[in-house]
């Protein structure tokens, strides 16, 4: 097999993957706005009035530096069921995440290499995350930044491995079109299945 067919594959296979994921989310959203709509409503209530936009902003920026957190989805999911105004929640979720995802880069930049245990991190994610920044370079921070790929635990690699920020900061910034599908998708799943 060419590198060549090698690399569309993979971009193939990711693509697939994100469509795949796009539709799980509706599906699910759908179904929770069908059977579970007056709980989530009164969940959400509470949230909007207690923590409002800054409280999607913080979430996101924990949820994009500290993987495993609370997947951002979570957020959008509040945001939506909470009525609260759509580009005001992408705006505050994407640059919360860019955040996040500096906070991440700059963790790998400076803090794991000095680490036993952040080099035992990176190292596990190495193995999944190094082929599509040896392959794509930026282009892989992009990947990460609209697909499934982990955009948490790519900015950690990248950081390591001492992509200049720039870069990675313009590859970041396609979390803001990653938000908004995902946004609409939800949005799309809540009021077609309530």
């Amino acid at each position: 097999m060419s590198k060549e067919q090698e690399t569309s594959i993979n971009l193939r296979t990711l693509f697939l993957q994100t469509i795949f994921s796009i539709v799980i989310v509706l599906a699910i959203v759908f179904g929770l706005a069908y059977f579970f709509r007056r709980e989530l409503l009164g969940f959400s209530e509470h949230f909007v009035r207690i923590f409002g936009f800054l409280g999607l902003f913080i979430g996101m920026i924990l949820s994009d530096s500290l993987p495993a957190f609370v997947p951002p989805d979570a957020f959008l999911m509040l945001a939506i069921t909470g009525e609260m105004d759509p580009l005001k929640t992408i705006l505050s979720m994407s640059v919360g995440s860019i955040i996040g995802g500096t906070f991440a880069y700059f963790i790998g930049l400076y803090l794991i290499p000095r680490f036993h245990l952040g080099r035992q991190m990176v190292l596990h994610y190495e193995d999944k995350l190094l082929p599509y920044i040896r392959k794509y370079g930026f282009g892989a921070v992009v990947l990460s930044a609209l697909t499934p790929i982990p955009y948490s635990w790519m900015a950690y690699t990248v950081g390591t491995f001492k992509m200049p920020y720039r870069l990675f900061f313009l590859g970041s910034l396609f979390r803001f079109v990653r938000i908004s599908v995902y946004f609409y998708a939800m949005y799309i799943g809540w009021i077609t299945g309530g």
